[in-house]
């Protein structure tokens, strides 16, 4: 199971969200290199790169740190987010090294963009399906939609991508745990394999998603649970490689 270090980045600085609300923002760091380095000193192989500025304005900003962080860690596995809604952005972030991109809005809005890309490129692509109240979120999560999830990842699994990010916002950056119940659920119906974010918080958390390692979970995110040091990230990747 791959363990992935969150770093979202907001003005340029390494920062965390409460339920993916731009109004309740607290900073980390205004390196993010730094953050990176940190990660990576713990063991870490992999990262997931937000960026937020690009999840609101609908076009990559903060894309020339993000090549920065590959260039100084070019061994890492990087997946990207963050206002990618074009083939160009896709290709970017390709060109500069980037293993895999994830997608939400734009595929939710026009599920044709993923099946009229090239089979190449959607194998790079991984489609976030993030949820609030049931219903599927876009635009930076901002917005809700009406698309039914299991029809959604019924059309997605038509396609190659390799993997969906699950994340529930309610518990996004809400160090309350996980919501059990309901990421067994999506992955009861998904034939993708899945990577859980929002709301992993303690050690037991990791316990019960390796738990479900067999039902279809690939990795998880951890993010303010180690800003916050309710976990340690050598901690985890050694009970995930037991």
């Amino acid at each position: 199971m791959k363990i992935f270090p969150a770093i979202d980045l907001k003005e340029g600085k390494c920062v965390r969200l409460k339920k993916g609300d731009y109004g309740q923002v607290k900073t980390y760091s205004d390196d993010p290199i730094m953050i990176a380095e940190q990660w990576v000193n713990q063991g870490t192989k992999n990262l997931h790169i937000i960026d937020l500025d690009g999840a609101k304005a609908g076009i990559p900003i903060n894309h020339e740190l993000i090549s920065k962080i590959k260039q100084r860690f070019p061994s890492l596995y990087i997946q990207v987010g963050g206002g990618i809604r074009s083939e160009d952005n896709i290709k970017m972030y390709i060109d500069m090294g980037v293993d895999r991109m994830i997608i939400g809005t734009k595929i939710i809005k026009e599920p044709e963009f993923l099946s009229n890309l090239d089979h190449t490129l959607q194998k790079k692509i991984i489609v976030d399906i993030a949820v609030k109240d049931n219903m599927l979120a876009l635009e930076g999560w901002h917005q809700l939609s009406e698309f039914d999830m299991k029809s959604f990842v019924a059309q997605l699994q038509e396609s190659h991508i390799p993997e969906i990010v699950y994340t529930d916002i309610e518990k996004d950056g809400m160090l309350l745990g996980i919501n059990l119940p309901g990421i067994k659920e999506f992955i009861s119906f998904s034939e993708i394999p899945v990577i859980i974010s929002g709301g992993i918080t303690s050690t037991e958390d990791i316990k019960q998603l390796r738990s479900l390692e067999e039902l279809g979970i690939s990795g998880m995110i951890i993010g303010k649970a180690l800003y916050e040091n309710t976990i340690k990230l050598h901690d985890v990747i050694n009970l995930c490689s037991e």
